[in-house]
């Protein structure tokens, strides 16, 4: 487990999380928190609860599926919480490939693999966006990104933490979009 000095004590993603006591209506009972993982979905949060009328387990809650989620205990409160990182725009990889070095135990190999993938699929909408929406040259984008794709290729293949070589230069990448453009042009027409 990882202790972190923000105040939150971060789980491995394969760990199952016991709290006793947990209010059920007017009732107390017994309250398990977890996270699943799907190879190409990635994760979703678990929930479920024992009935104390019956003993009986109840249905699993689940959450929709994240690229990254992680588990975590509040230390000051003792409240099982989640933390989720999105992909989305060269800041959201960052964020996530900063918390990904730090937090790199956490996971199992294929787990970092499926990330991996998943920066990677969003290192190339991001380009192809960039250029398409920005009017930026791929040539000049290119060897922006370049660094991070190769970081991400290496993690997919080998699962290891490649995280510290996945940092986007976004002043970079910014200076490439052409100034005015607008790939959206209004077209009028008029009836004669």
């Amino acid at each position: 487990m990882n202790t972190q000095t923000t105040g939150k004590k971060f789980f491995p993603t394969t760990h199952k999380a016991e709290v006793n006591s947990y209010p059920y209506g007017r009732l107390r009972t017994t309250a398990f928190f977890g996270l699943e993982f799907k190879r190409g979905k990635g994760f979703r949060t678990t929930f479920q609860t024992i009935n104390p009328k019956n003993g009986k387990l109840n249905a699993v809650k689940n959450s929709t599926y994240s690229p990254i989620f992680v588990m975590y205990e509040e230390q000051e409160t003792g409240y099982i919480k989640y933390l989720s990182f999105d992909l989305y725009g060269e800041e959201g990889i960052n964020k996530a490939a900063e918390f990904m070095r730090d937090n790199y135990d956490l996971f199992t190999t294929e787990q970092i693999q499926d990330i991996c993938g998943s920066i990677f699929v969003h290192l190339k909408a991001g380009a192809k966006a960039i250029c398409v929406y920005c009017g930026a040259d791929f040539e000049k984008v290119k060897p922006i990104l370049d660094p991070a794709v190769n970081a991400v290729v290496e993690g997919i293949k080998t699962g290891a933490n490649i995280f510290d070589r996945v940092k986007i230069d976004i002043e970079a990448l910014n200076s490439c979009k052409v100034e005015g453009y607008n790939p959206f042009k209004v077209t009028t027409y008029q009836m004669a």
